[in-house]
């Protein structure tokens, strides 16, 4: 798009000019005019209650990863 702004040619022109589709160039072009969500604005954490040790299940996993290597979660 830079490269569009930087020219003197109409969209079309440019675009012929550098085997672009002209609809490709719209939506790229539209797309990137919308500015991106700002992740400010978005939660990074959302807390989970934690559960009552009486009520959490045991649980254990165990993933055998080969070469004698095994992973075990408690």
């Amino acid at each position: 798009m830079a490269s569009y702004e930087a020219s003197s040619e109409t969209q079309r022109e440019f675009c012929d000019q550098h085997h672009v589709a002209y609809s490709s160039f719209c939506y790229w072009r539209k797309r990137l005019r919308i500015p991106a969500t700002n992740e400010s604005t978005l939660p990074s954490l959302i807390e989970l209650p934690a559960p009552v040790p009486d009520e959490a299940p045991l649980w254990r996993i165990e993933l055998d990863l080969g070469a004698g290597i095994v992973l075990r979660i408690r």
